[in-house]
């Protein structure tokens, strides 16, 4: 019998061993409309994606990379602000709009396109998908429509949605809360415990009248769902709070009163394979695999016992003017719009068409590779209510998707950003938006950018702290800088501007090869922050040679100077590919130093070294130095 194979002994065999799928889509959390992109914007949503599309970019190559992501525009939020404004919505969200689309293309954010799911450009795309989408919903019984009682305006003669009525918390007495939240107190309720309702449009008394709603039945893909949730878990492709927070969710399972249990457990042997564990209001909840065991069980059990499946059953229509209208293939919804939810996850692939005439193939590949970056409280929806609209929307349901439908999507989840340990909040002086730091503090985008990066936001909130955004910036200015000048600078006053003709010091080689395999690995994962630690350490080698064989010093050995700088130029061409997705404004200002062409940035070219002879340009500016920027080996 053969051995297995060890593992790769040169970079080309750890770059082929990378999945490369045909084409690639990454989205990023689209912001409200209501004010500009702050930290937690770029950090948990807008810088992860462009790297991750950067890196993917390397891989597969730009052209077969779609980066999308636009202004969430339609609801009852922005039906508010214009109706108190006196100016229609187009107006509030155009100014909005261009502000954050200004702020994304300061940081570097390298969309394909930023639109909005009103604007111009994407809304007749957008009402069209919707609408074929919630049309095929429909015919294949997704759709469950129910009656509820809802706040009702006499004086504006409409239906408001929760946002739209304040009032007094029937908890704390707050006179600002929402119908059914209050902010003070962080209480939720029914909307009709509201003291003292006023609308927010004409400050009349609501009365509560009935309306109905579509609500999507999400109870009919459930297998499906766990099935394909149970495979991330597998190959662990997701992060561990994304399948914790779905996972358990999806799976049949049956609730009753905790009196029971001394019954239950009687029968407990005879049961089908499950799971049990308490639930709150004094209940016992079993889990089970598959909806046929949860059947048999609900038959074996001689107690009344409930379907625990309230997760299942989402209204996704509203009574708000400003959104997409349904479509008219049912009288009792005459005049409902779509409910924002829907309504954004359908909007990327309405951007993809903005951007490319053949943007909504790249969703309906099943080579392709679909990534969304959000934050970990919005997982429910991008997850559950997502998989169950595009398998919902099949011509089988009982599947999985095929090549031609809409393909089930990645994701990767981040938790809040905090900022010097406390949630940002404006009256605490706390609170930074992304142009504050540019304009304020004096750091360029690619310093931000990789602090932001070193932050990890998987499992758990992470703090910006604005003392370890100026020491990281010293390492960035220190080391960092060094490495990146010193091969240059070399070349110049001793090697006639060129890369001397010298051989590759074994030791460096395999250490690569280590980078490179650690690289490629967390690049999938978008595990960032260790990464960069060991891309610092990568760095220092450069730093290190110098300091070994002194290629600026015509005193010390022709031969040991030669290698050394080959060798030292053969890490910054690496160092400057690996970096590329973090701070790409700084690595185009090193590959015009260098001399090479655009096209190096390409995960073939890691490895590849810079041929003996190669003119490279002059020394450009890089990192800024800081004061007391970290000493150099």
């Amino acid at each position: 019998m053969a051995n297995p194979p060890g593992p790769p002994t040169d970079v080309a065999s750890v770059v082929a061993q990378v999945t490369r799928p045909s084409r690639v889509v990454v989205t990023a959390g689209m912001p409200y409309a209501n004010g500009p992109l702050h930290l937690g914007h770029l950090a948990g949503a807008h810088l992860p994606a462009d790297i991750y599309a950067r890196y993917m970019a390397l891989v597969v190559g730009r052209q077969n990379v779609l980066f999308v992501c636009g202004t969430d525009e339609h609801g009852s939020t922005t039906e508010l602000a214009a109706i108190k404004a006196g100016v229609s919505p187009r107006q509030i969200l155009d100014e909005v709009h261009d502000k954050q689309a200004l702020t994304l293309s300061r940081y570097a954010i390298g969309l394909d396109v930023y639109s909005g799911t009103s604007r111009p450009e994407c809304y007749p795309i957008h009402e069209r998908l919707s609408q074929e989408l919630l049309t095929k919903l429909h015919g294949n019984g997704m759709l469950e429509k129910r009656s509820s009682l809802q706040w009702f305006d006499p004086k504006a003669q409409k239906f408001l949605s929760d946002r739209l009525v304040r009032g007094t918390c029937p908890n704390c007495g707050d006179d600002n809360a929402y119908s059914d939240e209050c902010d003070a107190c962080g209480k939720q309720y029914e909307p009709s415990t509201l003291k003292n309702p006023r609308s927010a449009i004409s400050d009349a008394v609501p009365e509560m009248r009935e309306t109905k709603h579509w609500f999507l039945d999400m109870s009919r893909v459930q297998e499906q769902l766990a099935q394909w949730i149970g495979e991330k878990q597998k190959k662990k492709t997701w992060r561990p709070a994304t399948i914790a927070a779905t996972l358990e969710l999806v799976h049949p399972a049956l609730r009753f009163d905790n009196v029971h249990e001394p019954a239950y457990k009687e029968l407990k042997p005879t049961l089908p394979k499950h799971k049990s564990r308490y639930a709150p209001g004094k209940k016992v909840v079993l889990v089970f695999e598959k909806k046929l065991e949860l059947e048999a069980a609900q038959k074996a059990l001689p107690f009344a016992t409930e379907i625990a499946d309230e997760w299942a059953h989402r209204s996704i229509t509203r009574d708000i003017a400003w959104g997409i209208p349904v479509p008219a293939i049912d009288d009792d919804l005459k005049g409902k719009t779509l409910y924002v939810w829907p309504d954004s996850l359908i909007a990327p692939i309405a951007f993809s068409k903005v951007a490319r005439a053949d943007g909504e193939d790249f969703w309906r590949d099943p080579n392709a590779r679909i990534m969304q970056f959000l934050g970990q409280d919005n997982v429910f929806f991008y997850v559950l209510m997502q998989g169950a609209m595009w398998l919902g929307s099949q011509q089988d349901i009982h599947r999985l998707p095929v090549a031609g439908e809409l393909q089930l999507t990645d994701v990767t989840s981040a938790c809040h950003l905090l900022v010097n340990g406390e949630k940002m909040s404006k009256s605490k002086g706390n609170f930074f938006t992304g142009d504050q730091l540019l304009d304020e503090m004096g750091y360029d985008a690619d310093q931000i950018r990789y602090y932001l990066a070193t932050l990890d936001l998987s499992d758990k909130p992470s703090d910006f702290n604005v003392e370890q955004l100026a020491e990281r910036n010293r390492i960035l200015g220190g080391i960092v800088n060094a490495a990146l000048e010193r091969p240059i600078s070399a070349a110049h006053s001793k090697f006639d501007g060129k890369v001397p003709d010298g051989q590759l010091m074994p030791d460096v080689v395999a250490d690569t090869v280590r980078m490179v395999q650690r690289y490629t690995k967390a690049m999938e994962r978008s595990a960032h922050p260790s990464l960069l630690n060991d891309l610092e350490n990568y760095a220092r080698i450069i730093n290190k040679k110098f300091t070994q064989h002194k290629p600026h010093d015509d005193r010390f050995p022709l031969e040991g100077r030669r290698d050394a700088l080959f060798t030292g130029f053969y890490v910054l061409k690496n160092l400057m590919i690996m970096l590329q997705p973090f701070v790409p404004q700084t690595m185009e200002r090193v590959r015009e130093a260098l001399n090479l062409p655009a096209s190096v940035f390409s995960l073939d070219e890691l490895g590849r070294p810079i041929p003996a002879g190669h003119v490279v340009g002059a020394q450009g500016r890089y990192f800024p130095s800081t004061e007391g920027a970290a000493d150099v080996e």
